[in-house]
């Protein structure tokens, strides 16, 4: 299922303001979420059926950059390096991105600035964007330009080293109609052995009659997209017009731990998109909380049956 980013960003916290992740300004870190693969390769000019990223470097310096792809669906990752120069941009296709994994319809990137040392830095003139519009942009907050940013090798979005994420988000829908795609935003690229990230997302629905419903939710494992219409069972999902007594509704989405999900379940950062049509479900997030990425400093030696491209480390 195919998603349009939307990019709201939740957990429980209470940050404020510039200090949250966004989709209109620049940041050190970016996320591409969703991005198509394994499509028919290449589309140009963009804008066709093939997924691609776009990112670049609005600074007048070279920066080096460490990024992993996820094979949503499997909860895999590679990680890639590459370096942008001066003013550069650079493209990336979908077809290439999903190489490693032989077979992935979804994919999203993590991008980030280091230095020479691999660790994090502080270079908030990255941008970018895919097939499903703006990337996700984490400022980093503390230090100047090339400083390195908290402990190298976890990154914090926090709200005190990088931008947070929101602790919620309200949904405004149409009943019986659309979407939603959640990812949850923990990761663990160092450890290959970890679980992935599990959560329940807790819908508090509200009809065009005022009338508040509880019941509705989902298990998400590192990311999922369904339609409203398949969320828990009939007689609770009050995406449901039947159940919903009304055309249009809203939501308010939260994280919850919930042993039903799994002995792992518990409270993550998640980032919401509406999936296929409306491209605009009115996805707004409210607070602020925090999600962690972890990754070693130095990349994978080479081993047989690692993949190479020509435009960076691409290594599964």
């Amino acid at each position: 299922m195919r998603c349009i980013i939307l990019s709201a960003l939740a957990v429980s916290g209470t940050v404020f303001g510039a200090d949250r992740l966004s989709t209109s300004e620049k940041g050190s870190l970016l996320i591409f979420s969703d991005i198509a693969g394994n499509l028919d390769g290449p589309v140009v000019p963009l804008g066709g059926s093939g997924g691609y990223m776009v990112i670049s470097n609005d600074y007048p310096a070279d920066v080096r950059l460490q990024s992993y792809v996820v094979n949503n669906l499997a909860c895999e990752a590679y990680d890639m390096a590459f370096s942008l120069t001066a003013n550069q941009t650079a493209v990336f296709y979908g077809d290439d991105l999903s190489a490693p994994f032989g077979d992935c319809d979804s994919l999203s990137v993590y991008v980030w600035a280091v230095n020479s040392d691999n660790a994090q830095i502080r270079w908030n003139h990255l941008s970018g964007y895919s097939e499903n519009g703006n990337a996700t942009a984490a400022a980093a907050l503390v230090g100047d330009t090339g400083d390195t940013v908290g402990v190298a090798g976890t990154i914090n979005m926090d709200g005190v080293e990088y931008a947070s994420a929101y602790a919620g988000m309200t949904v405004n829908f149409q009943a019986d109609f659309g979407g939603m795609a959640i990812e949850l935003l923990d990761k663990d690229f160092a450890d290959k052995t970890a679980d992935p990230a599990t959560t329940k997302i807790v819908a508090e629905i509200w009809n065009m009659d005022e009338v508040k419903f509880s019941g509705t939710s989902r298990c998400v494992t590192c990311f999922e997209s369904a339609d409203l219409s398949s969320w828990s069972d009939s007689a609770v999902n009050f995406f449901r017009g039947a159940v919903l007594g009304s055309d249009f509704g809203k939501a308010r989405l939260f994280s919850e731990a919930n042993g039903s999900c799994g002995d792992t379940s518990a409270e993550h950062a998640f980032h919401v998109q509406s999936a296929q049509v409306p491209e605009d479900m009115g996805i707004v997030g409210t607070g602020s909380s925090s999600a962690t990425l972890t990754y070693n400093l130095e990349s994978e030696p080479d081993e047989a049956g690692k993949v190479h491209k020509s435009f960076g480390l691409l290594r599964k």
